[in-house]
């Protein structure tokens, strides 16, 4: 039957898109074009490939430009073919699309949006520089509505979500500057900026505790605000919508493009100054989130319908779970416990910590691996591993399916979740007015093969992209360090100005870095560019001592200029 509604939902989409006009454009036949295309896999990975199609109006070019195009990106797509349709691609690298259908979109460049394509991907033909996308995440699987990706040939490397992707990975695709100047520094005139920014449209958002904020990607322009909505958690972009976890005890729906709010559901009824501060991961159509009890109770994991907000399943946690975003890796959800908060201290958590697993699907428990010590960091699935640091200071490397230890590190870890490099896992720790760590560890098992030592304490989780790490510290001078990932020596640093302590992540994005200060500023980083015209070179002119005299009381020296340009260093 799903698959039926699937195929009749994408048969509606081609009659709409053609009745429309839709976007492909007939091309010479003979004449060779480049096209590129976007895998986006529903779960916040995707990759872009560039294809040369020899003859466009060939049987079959556009698919066969396809097939080239997913195995450059390294993915199998699985398909098949009807009489009535041509061919129907059910799946991209083995991601098991909940709606059972890959969604296939031409690039508008006149309304600069995604298009529904007007015909199958076998009979589409396509135009120089026209740009395709195939989505894991194409159809909502119960309404079978369009659903559309977040990159964008304008803004093809997005940062989606807090920690970047579904297995928590950290890591960026998009180049990264490893020398910068600041492109701008916007005074959103506020202090305490907790959060980490989400970037995407050509926007780069921003919750606070003040108020929500978009700003322009290219210039930091302030583009809307909306003070209703306030809180700790990041961003999760999900079709033209923002999640975000609120000081309100909800999680709200917020429109991209404009700041209005969709739609909320509460989780919380009585929060009290943090309520939702673990940040929702998305995982195709569902939203996965924690909650904090500020009671002193236990909290929740909570799964959402990202497009309604209704509520699929919640398991009531063996303590609160605060700022640890969950991740979730083959049907199974993994997430941080800090604890039960101490309603006496108002600063310290009991136990029991450690890290919960859930089938991703019905909430029901997997295991639960307590730690010595809260676990706020979010938990990264690297193969059959779960790596998570702790506030003992130890990063522990669990099994994925039984929860049992298979190494660990002590590296001074804490509150900063981990990013992967290749098969480098890299962790940042110091707890607050002590000094802080970076450390390399080997993903295998734990080895430490670097270690760095900033200027304090780093409290903002670790970004990857481009063979660099980024990441900030949460001291007086707080400052924005890049270090390169393969030997962890320092690429570049920046103290924002006026010195504050800095909590939020510095995230990569379309070629930039975006980090966050308690100052109330947002930075965007770009490359230094290279001075294609420098000066010319000075003339070494050395100086010969003729003599020395003094004329009517005067000292007079007497030199003589070499004007020959000096040879050799």
């Amino acid at each position: 039957m799903r698959l039926l509604g699937v195929l009749a939902a994408a048969l509606t989409v081609l009659l709409l898109a053609s009745s429309t006009g839709g976007t492909a454009v007939l091309a010479a036949s003979g004449t060779p074009i480049t096209v590129r295309f976007l895998f986006d896999l529903g779960d916040g990975t995707f990759a872009w490939a560039n294809e040369t199609i020899a003859d466009p109006a060939a049987l079959n070019a556009t698919w066969e430009a396809t097939l080239a195009g997913a195995a450059r990106a390294g993915l199998t797509l699985q398909s098949s073919w009807y009489a009535c349709c041509g061919i129907f691609i059910s799946d991209m690298g083995y991601r098991s699309p909940p709606s059972g259908a890959v969604g296939l979109y031409v690039w508008n460049e006149t309304s600069s949006r995604w298009d529904p394509a007007a015909v199958g991907i076998s009979s589409l033909v396509l135009r120089d520089g026209d740009a395709v996308a195939l989505s894991d995440n194409g159809f909502d699987p119960v309404t079978f509505a369009t659903l559309y990706p977040v990159p964008t040939p304008l803004n093809p490397y997005p940062a989606q979500e807090f920690r970047a992707d579904s297995a928590n990975t950290g890591a960026s695709t998009s180049a990264a500057p490893g020398s910068i100047r600041v492109r701008w520094d916007q005074d959103l005139h506020l202090q305490e900026i907790a959060s980490s920014p989400a970037v995407a449209y050509g926007r780069v958002y921003v919750l606070t505790l003040d108020g929500f904020f978009a700003l322009d990607e290219s210039n930091g322009t302030v583009v809307w605000s909306n003070p209703e909505i306030r809180g700790l958690s990041t961003p999760a972009v999900f079709n033209g919508t923002l999640l975000v976890g609120g000081s309100d005890g909800r999680v709200h729906a917020i429109d991209a493009g404009h700041g209005t709010e969709r739609w909320n559901v509460t989780l919380l009824t009585a929060p009290q100054f943090s309520g939702v501060t673990s940040s929702p991961k998305l995982l195709f159509d569902t939203a996965y989130v924690g909650t904090f009890n500020e009671t002193g109770g236990t909290g929740e994991v909570v799964a959402l319908w990202a497009t309604n907000g209704t509520i699929r399943w919640r398991h009531a946690a063996p303590a609160s779970i605060s700022f640890s975003s969950p991740a979730i890796v083959d049907g199974t959800l993994y997430v941080g416990v800090i604890g039960l908060y101490n309603t006496t201290t108002q600063v310290t958590y009991d136990p029991p910590y450690g890290v919960l697993a859930l089938d991703a699907a019905t909430g029901a428990q997997a295991w639960f691996h307590a730690t010595p010590a809260s676990v706020a960091a979010s938990p990264l699935v690297h193969g059959p591993e779960v790596i998570v640091p702790a506030k003992d200071g130890i990063v522990y490397a669990l099994n994925a399916t039984t929860g049992g230890v298979v190494w660990q590190a002590d590296v001074a870890a804490g509150v900063s979740s981990p990013a992967l490099v290749g098969s480098t896992v890299v962790v940042a720790g110091g707890s607050f007015g002590t000094g802080g760590r970076v450390s390399a560890l080997d993903v295998g098992t734990g080895a430490v093969l670097w270690t760095f030592t900033p200027n304090g304490p780093v409290q903002s989780s670790v970004t990857a992209a481009g063979g660099k790490v980024f990441f900030a510290t949460n001291v007086a001078n707080g400052t924005i360090y890049a270090l390169n990932a393969s030997s962890g020596g320092e690429r570049w640093s920046y103290m924002p100005s006026p010195l504050q302590y800095i909590l939020g992540s510095p995230v990569v994005a379309d070629g930039a870095v975006f980090a966050l200060s308690d100052n109330g500023h947002v930075y965007c980083f770009e490359t230094m560019p290279v001075d294609s015209n420098p000066p010319a070179p000075v003339p070494w002119l050395p100086i010969t001592l003729v003599s020395v005299g003094a004329v009517g009381g005067v000292l007079v020296m007497i030199v003589w200029f070499d004007r020959r340009r000096r040879r050799g260093p």
